[in-house]
């Protein structure tokens, strides 16, 4: 599996397919009122399915991050009980399986790792396979000095132990970003819905007050206007509240 890509499955394809038909259904109704505009819909569905797979990609590795270190974590313990770095996979397999499901990624790929061994594949290969499909900073660097360190007779077990106490850092750093953006992120949500709460009051709250702007050229390239500045504001606020550890 490739973590830097998402794909849908079938019933999130219908989801997020429901979901943008319904967005290009207020877009039409509050800026155009007009069915003409739901022609759009190909592009609206296209731009939501890219944000929401680079959204639940996001998230999926950060979960593998933690998982990663667990693994990472239960390696070092395993070395330092004596078993040897092959070995070692089982072993921390088996404390993954305590903590997460079977269907966990790591889980998942700590057994395809166990299997490429078994297959006579190095775990040098093996790993650094892992790191590469990841996407995880961590996880390339940490490949890269486990096979030097491995094949030198390097401290594998201060490796692991500081590879697990960096993402933790990381982790630990991201979370008390999040804590704090997090009042900003929910007031950016509540912005992104007030013009259309706005449109929807004066539409029907006050009849006929927003029909110069339907129905004409002059109007319709207003409303356009208004919405590629709706839009800019959002992806402007969006990059603001973007901040990577």
């Amino acid at each position: 599996m490739d973590y830097r890509r998402y794909r849908f499955s079938r019933s999130e394809t219908i989801r997020y397919g429901a979901e943008a038909a319904i967005l290009t259904g207020v877009v039409a109704l509050c800026f155009y009122n007009s069915v003409l505009a739901l022609a759009v819909y190909p592009l609206v569905v296209f731009w939501y399915f890219r944000e929401k797979k680079e959204q639940l990609a996001e998230k999926r590795r950060k979960e593998l991050q933690l998982q990663f270190k667990d693994a990472v974590q239960g390696m070092a313990a395993a070395l330092a009980a004596g078993y040897s770095p092959e070995n070692a996979v089982g072993e921390a397999r088996k404390e993954l399986r305590l903590i997460y499901p079977e269907n966990a990624d790591m889980v998942q790929e700590l057994s395809a790792i166990q299997r490429k061994l078994d297959a006579n594949q190095t775990i040098e290969e093996a790993v650094r396979d892992f790191a590469f499909r990841s996407g995880l900073e961590e996880a390339e660097t940490f490949a890269e000095i486990f096979a030097v360190g491995k094949r030198s007779g390097g401290d594998l077990i201060g490796i692991m132990k500081d590879t697990a106490r960096t993402i933790s850092q990381t982790v630990d750093t991201e979370r008390q970003v999040a804590s704090v953006l997090a009042s900003r992120r929910y007031e950016q949500k509540i912005m992104n819905v007030i013009p259309f709460a706005m449109i929807l009051y004066l539409r029907f709250g006050c009849p006929g007050f927003l029909e110069p702007v339907y129905g004409n050229t002059a109007g319709i390239l207003a409303m356009t206007a208004c919405l590629a500045v709706y839009l800019a504001a959002g992806y402007l606020s969006r990059r603001m509240l973007a901040i990577e550890v």
